[in-house]
């Protein structure tokens, strides 16, 4: 027998999860970062080849990473307000007329502002991606749900270098520029029309960059700040690859390969990796990826020769992936519901800041102590990850 409801009980209506939604967002980020990676590996070269200097291209390279971070909290206030969807469809029209702009344009400061502006625009996106991927499953599936974007996403990452490596010689970049302006205005359409929003309305308390670094917060702001330095200096960085050739004395070819053959793994588990995380916990998980990952990439260093580098590399690179994933869940389980946009935006912003000059810092510090110096404040930032997961509150 139904009961009746009592006028005044405070009922709450059961979520509607929308699963079609990382489907979605999954393919579409694949069909641009695939049209993308045709040419953006090169993209250095190609602005020396536009006229910039090696002093331009290492300040481009900085502001893009800046600009990638600071707007990420005005973008989860705004996804909060007006829904994920909107957040999502929006910056990706935004990126396919720029990407039409650096087409037309042979200048390499029109391409160095267009790729800046893309990013800052990307930064008002960032919190909705992780939003909308957690809130469109119910809780237990979250872990797979990251594991569906960073397969899709891993596969476009390995196969459009390859795809490059047989255009680029007979196309040009042009081509291959105006080739990613039109798959991302396909990306943009099919989201507009396809996504269905999870969270919309505005929160009842406005939250500010200060809470970031308050309450249960501030160990996960410390905890992704710490993550994101070990991921620029390491996956993210140019100290690996450098290595890899200066002190492994890899060729350039061999180097390229060593990064295609080691996500490879990565890449094919993520699934297996979602239901790892699942059985232990994301706050766990993430530790293991971190203290992994590094660890391996200890005896990575040690290491000569093509076969034994790659091996080490791909070990290295399954436990990084699996960080990633657990990273993503992580967060939507701390951050709660009613501001989480806005607070992942916050923690985006501050962590992105911090870990932007990683590859600053680690290259300094080897001017004076070598190459194993990067790989050394890299070890620190795991250190600090791991204590600051240890002090995150159950949720």
């Amino acid at each position: 027998m139904l009961s009746t409801p009592v006028r005044g009980q405070n009922l709450e209506a059961a979520p509607i999860y929308r699963p079609a939604n990382v489907v979605v967002l999954s393919l579409t980020t694949a069909l641009i970062v695939v049209a993308l990676y045709t040419w953006y590996p090169v993209l250095p070269v190609i602005l020396q080849h536009r006229g910039a200097s090696s002093f331009a291209v290492s300040t481009v390279y900085t502001l893009i990473a800046l600009a990638a971070a600071l707007l990420q909290l005005q973008g989860g206030r705004l996804a909060d307000r007006f829904g994920r969807r909107l957040l999502l469809a929006l910056p990706t029209f935004i990126a396919a007329v720029l990407y039409g702009v650096v087409w037309w344009s042979s200048d390499w400061q029109v391409l160095a502002i267009a790729l800046i502006i893309m990013n800052a625009s990307g930064a008002l996106q960032s919190p909705s991606f992780t939003a909308l991927t957690a809130e469109s499953v119910p809780p237990s599936h979250r872990a797979q749900a990251f594991s569906t974007f960073q397969f899709a996403t891993g596969l476009a990452t390995l196969a459009g270098p390859a795809i490059g490596a047989i255009l680029l010689p007979t196309l040009g970049v042009r081509p291959l520029m105006a080739m990613t302006a039109i798959a991302s205005l396909a990306a943009a359409v099919v989201r507009i029309t396809m996504l269905k929003d999870t969270k919309r309305g505005r929160p009842s308390q406005p939250f500010h960059i200060r809470h970031a670094f308050s309450g249960r917060l501030r160990h996960l702001t410390m905890a992704s700040t710490a993550f994101l330095a070990v991921a620029a200096l390491t996956v993210n960085g140019p100290f690996i690859a450098l290595y890899a050739h200066n002190e492994g004395h890899l060729t350039s070819s061999i180097v390229n390969l060593l990064f295609s053959v080691g996500w490879l793994p990565a890449v094919v588990l993520s699934f297996w990796l979602g239901r790892r995380i699942e059985a232990f916990g994301s706050a766990r998980a993430l530790g293991i990826g971190v203290a992994g990952h590094l660890g391996i990439l200890g005896v990575w260093l040690l290491l000569r020769g093509a076969f034994p580098m790659m091996i080490a590399l791909a070990a290295s690179f399954l436990f990084y992936q699996l960080a990633v994933i657990a990273w993503g869940t992580l967060r939507m389980e701390q951050v709660g519901q009613e501001n989480a946009g806005a607070a992942l935006g916050a923690i985006g912003t501050v962590a992105g800041i911090v870990s932007a000059g990683g590859p600053i810092l680690g290259g300094a510090l080897g001017s004076f102590l070598g190459p194993y110096a990067a790989f050394l404040l890299a070890g620190l930032m795991g250190a600090w990850t791991l204590l600051a997961l240890r002090r995150l509150p159950e949720v």
